[in-house]
């Protein structure tokens, strides 16, 4: 019997020596948490409209904070039609901008941290979110990574135009949208992705309000966005508000926002991610599809052993 669960303990901490190998550094924690948040993705998932709203993406349906409802009607947005409203939501993040550091805290904290000029582009987004739902705007998640879908990359928004039909582009943290060089129009996150591949017309940078511009030139955003357009990828769920009131997240986040992170994906608060199918994507999905498999054994195998040795234990008592 000692000789089993000493075997047991030994299998146990390669486990977790793999695990952690994975998730070491950083950047890698975040490459295991989208390996295990991955969902198959179809064109179509990136086509819908706000009328027709895949069953499983994670729609927020909660009501907007008093807190939040309370900054948008300062912001006085009656008459705007949705873009306006969307831009004058964004330019009042930048406006105090300052780029002084991250803030990873619940919704309240984040909007007071980006107001004194801390946060960076996945602050700026979660608040977007929120105030673009208090506000009644229809709005999504993207991101794009530069090392196989792990922690280096960015992310940013687009809003549903109701005028036009169509979603729009919209980086909140950097402070600008982009419209097409000859017709003005703003153009959507996956017709300016082909824009930065070259397969459609230039676009122009405009910015959303009069804050500070996260790049001065031009072409460095563009080469930002063009270094990143192989490994796109859609957040399934806009619920901001519900994430945080969840009892377990709150408690968690309590006790650091890391924490409140992992239990959001334990109790299945964290939307999914759906890789954009493209051509320059393929064999870092797939690189993403293994991992997942391998992290999914691993973890089943460690819950079998640990679940062996707790019977072992008894046994031995």
């Amino acid at each position: 019997m000692t000789r089993m669960l000493i075997a047991n303990l030994v299998a146990l901490g390669a486990l977790a020596a793999f695990l952690l190998r994975q998730a070491w550094p950083p950047v890698g924690a975040v490459r295991v948490r989208n390996a295990l948040l991955l969902e198959p993705s179809r064109d179509g998932d990136f086509l819908w409209t706000p009328d027709t709203v895949p069953a499983d993406f994670r729609r927020e349906l909660r009501p907007a904070s008093a807190d939040y409802l309370a900054i948008v009607a300062a912001l006085d947005l009656g008459g705007l039609d949705d873009w306006d409203r969307a831009l004058r939501l964004a330019g009042h993040l930048a406006e105090k901008a300052l780029d002084k550091g991250p803030i990873q805290a619940d919704l309240t904290a984040t909007y007071a941290g980006i107001r004194e000029g801390y946060g960076h582009c996945a602050d700026f987004v979660k608040v977007f979110l929120a105030l673009a739902h208090a506000a009644g705007l229809d709005a999504r998640q993207w991101a794009f990574s530069f090392d196989g879908f792990g922690g280096h990359g960015h992310t940013f928004v687009e809003v549903f135009d109701h005028r036009r039909g169509k979603w729009l582009f919209l980086d909140p943290h950097n402070n600008f949208h982009v419209v097409d060089a000859v017709s003005g129009e703003p153009l959507s996150a996956l017709e300016f992705r082909a824009s930065l591949l070259g397969r459609r017309g230039s676009v122009c940078l405009q910015p959303n309000g009069p804050g500070r511009a996260g790049y001065v030139e031009d072409e460095k955003a563009l080469a930002y966005f063009r270094r990143g357009a192989a490994e796109w990828y859609l957040w399934w769920g806009n619920a901001p508000f519900s994430y945080y009131a969840h009892p377990l997240v709150r408690s968690a986040g309590m006790v650091s926002r890391a924490l409140a992170h992992l239990v959001g994906d334990l109790v299945g608060v964290q939307p999914r991610i759906h890789i954009y199918p493209a051509a320059e994507s393929r064999s870092s999905e797939q690189r993403m599809l293994r991992l997942r498999r391998r992290l999914q054994a691993a973890m089943a195998a460690a819950l079998a052993l640990s679940l062996l040795l707790v019977a072992q234990s008894w046994g031995a008592a």
